[in-house]
């Protein structure tokens, strides 16, 4: 049984591989070593199940459809905490800040987790707490990266005015050609945060990751490379997430 399950998985590396997409049931003999009844066998047990399609004219054996099926249900299964945790430590190791991790819920974003800077003097909001639309830089990320279906009428409800709105939405157009939001002092007076989206396998925002630092002791030169260095970490989580390049 094991034996059986090892060398289909053979097939399944030789076929996913990239020398190419097709195989006959020959030349996946050749290329594992394995017997060509042994491979017929295997291979019409993974066509069984998916795993494999042949294509009735070529004869030629493809990856199923039951692979991204699988990597799909995976990819909703993934918990965004544990995935992003290692390189938020990263980013606030590099950035020595406090970094923080937001995810949107019900016109409002939430803090997820947060790890502290290394430093002695750290900004500290709370595991859970709750930040109304669209205070915020993690906020203005949710508003400018979601679609404009949603987000029109949320904006109608917390900015009255429309000027106020206008100008909102001027800055949501900046937000998303640049792909990042900073906000001073919008939540906690005297500082400056730096955020930036992630999306999951479907281009769907998921989360948020921000910096956050004394506005006093941040120079325009560290807020470039805070921007820089928070972009590249949503990016990296991202991609752990799913989403292509």
């Amino acid at each position: 049984m094991i034996q059986s399950i090892d060398r289909a998985m053979q097939l399944i590396g030789t076929i996913s591989g990239p020398e190419k997409d097709q195989w006959l049931v020959a030349e996946l003999a050749d290329k594992t070593g394995l017997p060509i009844s042994t491979v017929y066998r295997l291979l019409q047990s993974l066509e069984t199940h998916g795993l494999v399609t042949q294509h009735p004219q070529t004869k030629h054996y493809e990856l199923g459809d039951k692979w991204m099926e699988l990597g799909l249900k995976k990819y909703e299964k993934l918990d965004i905490r544990a995935v992003s945790r290692p390189i938020l430590e990263a980013l606030a190791q590099e950035v020595r800040e406090t970094v923080y991790l937001n995810a949107p819920r019900d016109g409002s974003s939430i803090i997820v987790d947060r790890i502290d800077s290394p430093r002695n003097v750290r900004i500290i909001d709370s595991i859970g707490e709750r930040i109304p639309m669209p205070v915020g830089a993690a906020n203005k990320i949710f508003l400018a990266f979601s679609p404009p279906a949603d987000t029109g009428p949320l904006l109608e409800r917390v900015i009255p005015d429309p000027d106020e709105r206008n100008l909102l939405k001027q800055q949501l157009q900046a937000i998303r050609r640049s792909g990042a939001a900073i906000s001073r002092g919008e939540k906690t007076e005297g500082t400056i945060a730096v955020c930036a989206p992630i999306f999951d396998f479907e281009s769907r925002l998921i989360a948020a990751v921000s910096i956050e630092t004394l506005e006093s002791q941040t120079t325009d030169e560290q807020l470039e490379q805070f921007t820089e260095s928070v972009i590249a970490a949503a990016g990296r989580i991202s991609s752990l997430m799913g989403m292509s390049s």
